[in-house]
């Protein structure tokens, strides 16, 4: 048997972050033909080996109909899974575990339908928010559950698998990366990030599959490559770099820095 053949189960066994990429909230609204989108469209065309986890978000979650039917939303959307390089999932709030199980599968459920639109429209997985960090079974058993429940109603092919993303943001225990493939371990400001040595925290089995999501960067006051550069040694799995804590004021020039140095 040849090597090749050899690595294939090991390959095959990798986390969705194996090289560090970029984990995209997209929660802008896309507008006309999907037109305050085009910074994203030309920075995703323009870089097609860096892979792209975008987080759909049309209404703090998929909104109460079957599937879209704003022709600017559906322009986006279709836009970004028309790109090699990009893998969508869609946002649900799990309110730090409090919100009810039946109304979070709900979100995924509907998620889950938009695959039978019509339009390509599919989302590929599930980017849970306000993830509880408490390290209790109970709280265990809840995220292993609604994770489970997102990979077994979400459509996915031999190309594109269920991806469960959560976020709560800070310092999570380890049981909780058995159920996902990839955690946000820090959400918060440049000045907060700098200041607590994040990197160093996060064990060194678990930072391929941890994220950082850091948001208030400086005009002109942060060394956007270096900061990529100490990510990728360390091996962290994806990064967002944004000046809007909510995600929905784009820098053209930090979105295409911070594509470029990854």
């Amino acid at each position: 048997m040849k090597l090749h053949q050899l690595l294939i189960p090991f390959i095959l066994s990798l986390p969705f972050c194996f090289s560090l990429s970029i984990l995209l909230p997209l929660y802008l609204y896309p507008g006309p033909d999907a037109s305050a989108w085009s910074d994203v469209f030309s920075t995703i065309s323009s870089h097609p080996t860096v892979q792209f986890t975008v987080v759909i978000n049309p209404n703090s979650g998929p909104g109460t109909a079957s599937y879209p039917t704003d022709p600017n939303i559906i322009a986006g959307i279709s836009k970004i899974n028309s790109y090699p390089n990009t893998h969508t999932v869609g946002y649900v709030l799990t309110g730090h575990g409090s919100r009810d199980i039946a109304a979070v599968n709900a979100d995924v459920d509907a998620y889950a339908k938009w695959s039978s639109s019509g339009s390509n429209i599919a989302i590929n997985g599930i980017y849970f928010d306000e993830v509880s960090s408490e390290a209790t079974s109970a709280n265990y058993d809840h995220y292993q559950s609604l994770a489970a429940h997102a990979r077994s109603s979400m459509p996915s092919s031999s190309s594109s698998s269920t991806q469960v993303v959560f976020n709560p943001g800070y310092r999570a225990p380890e049981q909780l990366f058995a159920y996902c493939d990839l955690m946000v371990e820090f959400e918060d400001s440049y000045a907060n990030y700098q200041s607590q040595n994040i990197l160093t925290q996060i064990p060194a089995s678990f930072v391929g599959k941890s994220a950082v999501q850091i948001y208030d960067m400086p005009e002109g006051g942060a060394d956007v490559g270096a900061l990529i550069s100490g990510m990728a040694q360390a091996g962290l799995g994806a990064v967002y770099l944004g000046r809007d804590c909510c995600y929905k004021v784009w820098d053209r020039g930090l979105l295409e820095g911070m594509a470029n140095a990854v």
